[in-house]
Parts: structure tokens; C-alpha cells; sequence
């Protein structure tokens, strides 16, 4: 997995800046006050006013699952969406993502 994003959290979000060969960008994870369902996003991603993804709270699998927040990225210049997970350790939060097969 590739590191490509460090956040800290805010208020009930998370502000940073991701960073590919594609962009780098300032970003926030909003979060979202008005889930209809269950299956709603938790948090939309916003850059500047533009939306560049939502994510969702989940827990890794295996005998200890860890929490973490499941992430959807797109964007006019990514050939296809990218999929990521945001993991908070030490007071910050790095996102990863890999290339699936």
C-alpha cells in the first residue's frame, strides 16, 4: 500500500492534503449530518467546492479487526475510481490506497 494522504482530525472531519502524480490538493473530510440509510456515506470529500469522494466507517477483517474509514476518490483525470483507506495512529491519519489485481 502507498501512502497517498496525511490528515489530522477536526471538529468531526479531517483536513490534509493528498498527493499523486495526478494532483495535490488541500482536502476535508466532511462530515455527513443528514444520512438518509444505513448504506449513506459518512463523509463526503471536498476540495475547495469541488467533491472529489465519500467514505464510510468499517473495521478490517481477520481475529482482531482494527477500526478504519473506507474511501471512494474520483475525479475527471483518474482513468477510473480509486478506492483508499484512511488509518488514524499517533494523533494523524495517513491514506492509502493499492492497486487492485
Amino acid at each position: 500500500m502507498a501512502t497517498i494522504g496525511q490528515f489530522r482530525t477536526v471538529n468531526d472531519g479531517y483536513e490534509g492534503t493528498i498527493s499523486t502524480t495526478l494532483i495535490a490538493r488541500k482536502v476535508r473530510f466532511v462530515a455527513n449530518a443528514d444520512k438518509k440509510h444505513e448504506g449513506s456515506p459518512d463523509f463526503f470529500i471536498k476540495t475547495g467546492q469541488c467533491d472529489l469522494g465519500v467514505a464510510w466507517h468499517d473495521e478490517s477483517k481477520g481475529d482482531n479487526p482494527k477500526p478504519y474509514i473506507r474511501v471512494l476518490l474520483d475525479d475527471p483525470c483518474f482513468p477510473a475510481p480509486v478506492n483508499a483507506a484512511l488509518f488514524e495512529h499517533d494523533g494523524r491519519a495517513d491514506l492509502v490506497w493499492s492497486r487492485t489485481n
